[in-house]
């Protein structure tokens, strides 16, 4: 039995912060990496490393992450075939000097009536557009009534940087651009926003769009279990005709899987420390320590974690046949952190999160 840990986040950032798990006891992790085989690979988006551990081919093209992530959202019902979609999540835009920067929003800070307000007004104004609907507080849809013939970027790619290196490209970018100018315009002047404003609070003042791509047959099943909470991955696996279930370390040492623990992702592209540390902390109580256990007793053949950061993606491989190879030292995640290169700043653009 083996099983496949990904877990984005848990390289933090290379522009701050020099040893973030600093005083936390994570001897289960350290020692996870200190016996297994370590390699670390060029940066890769996500969705990107997602898509082809679920067999999608490099050389595929755009994929429709949209329409994935829409598939996967479970308080949604499933959408109808042949439909177009674009991810159009509400962001606040804030001016940092002379460059106008993108923050998301955590699932808890917008309220559900603001959002009902605000995608009813959105339907109202834009209805040639097509419809515009919220799955959560921080995850809306727009159902396209025509396909969008422009590239764009996803969303985690922009948090934190300057808009204007990520506009829409190519044969309708222009129309894209204007049409996100008075998106503003609109989310700017409702009164949800101008009242958070009054109350000191982040407005909703701008929508993001991302994950167009024309619909196609889904990539062939694997034969694991996927344990997934994060939509995107969620949509993936239904696609491919896999059962998704909640990530559950218990059931998922029942047998051969594929999981994806996105509890750091957020806080890291935040830099949100505090609750990084918490859920790193979380981790290593419900995942590492079990895990850690199961291949000490052999329970587990092979453990293999993969770790998506901005520096590269770190890869672990644990095997139950060298856990006597006493000579294999733990290794702290600090430490490991320290001997990573410094990031060589990657192409803002780059076709794999269009």
């Amino acid at each position: 039995m083996q099983i496949h840990l990904v877990v984005p986040g848990l390289i933090w950032p290379a522009v701050s912060a020099l040893g973030p798990a600093s005083g936390l006891e994570l001897t289960s992790l350290a020692w996870l990496i200190g016996q297994g085989r370590r390699s670390f690979a060029p940066f890769e988006p996500l969705d990107a490393q997602l898509a082809r551990l679920m067999g999608y081919p490099d050389d595929a093209g755009a994929l429709p992450l949209a329409a994935l992530r829409r598939l996967g959202e479970p308080a949604l019902p499933a959408p109808g075939a042949g439909s177009d979609w674009l991810c159009a999540d509400p962001v606040s835009l804030s001016f940092a000097r002379e460059h106008l920067l993108l923050n998301e929003f955590p699932a808890d800070e917008l309220q559900p009536e603001d959002v009902a307000a605000l995608v009813a007004a959105l339907n109202d104004t834009f209805s040639d557009l097509g419809t515009f609907e919220a799955a959560t507080p921080n995850r809306w849809y727009l159902r396209l009534a025509a396909p969008a013939r422009a590239r764009f970027f996803p969303l985690h790619d922009v948090v934190g940087r300057p808009v204007r290196d990520f506009l829409p490209e190519g044969e309708d970018a222009r129309l894209w651009q204007r049409t996100m100018n008075e998106l503003q315009v609109t989310l700017h002047n409702h009164p949800v926003n101008q009242a958070r404003e009054a109350a000191g609070h982040r407005p909703a003042n701008s929508l993001w769009l991302w994950g167009a791509g024309m619909p196609r047959p889904a990539a062939r099943s694997v034969a694991r279990t996927i344990q997934a909470d994060d939509p995107l991955m969620r949509g993936f696996a239904l696609a491919a005709g896999c059962t998704v279930t909640t990530p559950d370390c218990a059931k998922a040492l029942d047998g051969d899987s594929l999981v994806v623990l996105d509890d750091l992702l957020l806080p890291a592209l935040h830099l949100d420390i505090d609750s990084w540390r918490t859920r790193l902390a979380k981790l290593e109580h419900t995942w590492f320590a079990p895990l850690a256990v199961a291949v000490r007793s052999k329970r587990l053949r092979a453990l293999k974690i993969t770790a998506p950061g901005d520096r590269g993606t770190l890869e672990v491989e644990v095997r139950a046949a060298d856990a006597w190879k006493f000579w294999r030292k733990p290794l702290p995640l600090d430490m490991l952190l320290k001997s990573i290169a410094p990031a060589v700043a990657s192409p803002q653009h780059h076709s794999g999160t269009r």
